[in-house]
């Protein structure tokens, strides 16, 4: 199985996230898109050419959205609004999570940002 790698940017992405979700909806939303974020990183980790996952048209980055995982959930885990989608990449030793940004965002902009940043982490 590949090992999952967590880049600092995404690691922030996450952190924000939660920090809103419990900010705007109560601490026990905040937990269920942690636990909904937590299976789309397993998700990936197990199958990472997912066939729900796309090429994000940048480098090798591809797209996973957390509606898709959020399907799988049990009903008193679902997220009624899962709006982000996970950035990564892989090989075939690692897939590496390289940002976790919402679907509203100027995602081509934020894409050609992340292709960038790749390396940095």
């Amino acid at each position: 199985m590949r090992r999952l790698v967590v880049a600092r940017h995404a690691q922030r992405d996450i952190d924000r996230i939660l920090w809103t979700s419990a900010d705007r909806h109560g601490p026990r939303a905040a937990d269920r898109y942690r636990r909904l974020i937590a299976r789309s990183l397993t998700d990936l980790r197990h199958d990472p050419a997912r066939p729900s996952s796309r090429s994000a048209a940048f480098a090798d980055l591809r797209l996973y959205a957390l509606r898709v995982a959020a399907r799988s959930l049990a009903p008193a885990d679902k997220v009624r609004a899962a709006v982000h989608v996970v950035v990564y990449r892989f090989d075939d030793r690692q897939v590496e999570i390289v940002r976790v940004l919402h679907e509203a965002m100027d995602l081509p902009r934020w894409l050609e940002q992340a292709a960038a940043e790749c390396g940095e982490d």
